[in-house]
């Protein structure tokens, strides 16, 4: 790293006059910080977030609500996302989350929560926290996101040591709503407790937050696509893209026969590719199933889609397996062209 940069760290940064960095300067200091041997630094599953450099600053107007222990309080942490590797958050993510900068104290942990976003069918929130206390390498989160106006639910989360007091989260859940999706959620995150996972000991506290996310502005595209394989029928319902993802809804329905062999039937879309050659990875949302899996609907969430493709060429892989998860087969589908225009 230049040298004009290696002393950053020991500043007060509220006497900073922030100006703006070039692209090239925040790339030399993000590729120093992700390389620094204090810090531990490793991919998460499906878990990850990040903390302190100063590579600049985009805000968001955020709405929310004053919980009585905020107020007073000044985040402990800022840019979490600079620890974020690029295919674990959106590259628009930071440009297009809302800022909410709430922190919550309780039994000698700090919690607090960056920043969020609500593409229409994920939500994302990054956070941080701060502790003399032993959490361990990975310690896990007792407690949902609750999005209210949602039925239920399905999510991942991840938290990441990065230093001997501060550790980085990131949650994804995806709320499922009767009707359409709304266009403002209200979003509370009650952690009940930490939990070490190396010795499964339990830091209990009070940690409340509150907020409302608005919805990033869509554009939906019909597709009507089917195919079949043996006793399975794949159909292509739609994608719904914003500046952040795309996201596919697909249904499958399966006869009778496959389910009397096979209990668990499910498909994921295996391979992505678009029209300019790029691969994407995708995450899977979960679904609904109906009458005993004969019946199913589904989403997918494609991240970082470039904005020039045209086409996409997906390839839906099923998977077959009994009960308790045992007899695990899958058998790839042809691939379905999608185009975008």
């Amino acid at each position: 790293m230049k040298e004009q940069y290696k002393n950053w760290f020991d500043l007060d940064i509220d006497n900073i006059d922030l100006k703006p960095l070039s692209a090239h300067q925040k790339n030399d200091i993000k590729t120093y910080v992700l390389n620094t041997n204090q810090y531990k630094k490793k991919q998460f599953n499906m878990r990850l977030l990040a903390a302190a450099a100063i590579l600049g600053l985009s805000v968001v107007t955020a709405s929310y609500f004053a919980l009585p222990t905020v107020a007073g309080q000044i985040p402990f942490m800022q840019n979490v996302l600079t620890y974020f590797e690029d295919e674990e958050l959106p590259g628009t993510y930071s440009d297009l989350a809302t800022v909410v900068n709430q922190v919550q104290t309780s039994n000698g942990i700090d919690v607090m929560i960056e920043n969020a976003v609500y593409d229409g069918t994920n939500v994302m929130i990054t956070y941080a926290i701060q502790t003399e206390l032993a959490l361990g390498d990975d310690p896990i989160a007792e407690g949902w996101l609750d999005i209210i106006e949602s039925s239920g639910f399905g999510g991942t989360g991840s938290i990441e040591k990065i230093n001997d007091t501060t550790y980085v989260g990131l949650e994804k859940v995806t709320p499922y709503f009767k009707k359409e999706n709304p266009e403002e959620i209200h979003v509370k995150w009650i952690p009940q407790a930490f939990t070490n996972n190396q010795t499964s000991e339990q830091i209990e506290g009070d940690w409340q937050f509150e907020f409302k996310l608005t919805q990033l502005a869509t554009n939906l595209l019909p597709l009507g696509k089917t195919i079949q394989a043996e006793g399975i029928k794949l159909t292509m319902v739609s994608i719904e893209r914003s500046e952040m993802a795309a996201v596919l809804q697909y249904e499958f329905d399966v006869e009778e026969s496959i389910l009397q062999k096979w209990p668990g039937v499910s498909i994921e879309m295996s391979e992505v590719k678009d029209n300019l050659g790029n691969v994407y990875e995708v995450n899977g949302n979960g679904g609904v199933s109906y009458d005993n899996g004969a019946s199913n609907e589904t989403k997918a969430t494609i991240y970082s889609l470039d904005e020039r493709a045209t086409s996409l060429t997906i390839t839906p892989e099923i998977y077959y397996s009994k009960e308790m998860g045992e007899g695990l087969e899958t058998v790839p589908m042809d691939p379905i062209k999608i185009d975008l225009d």
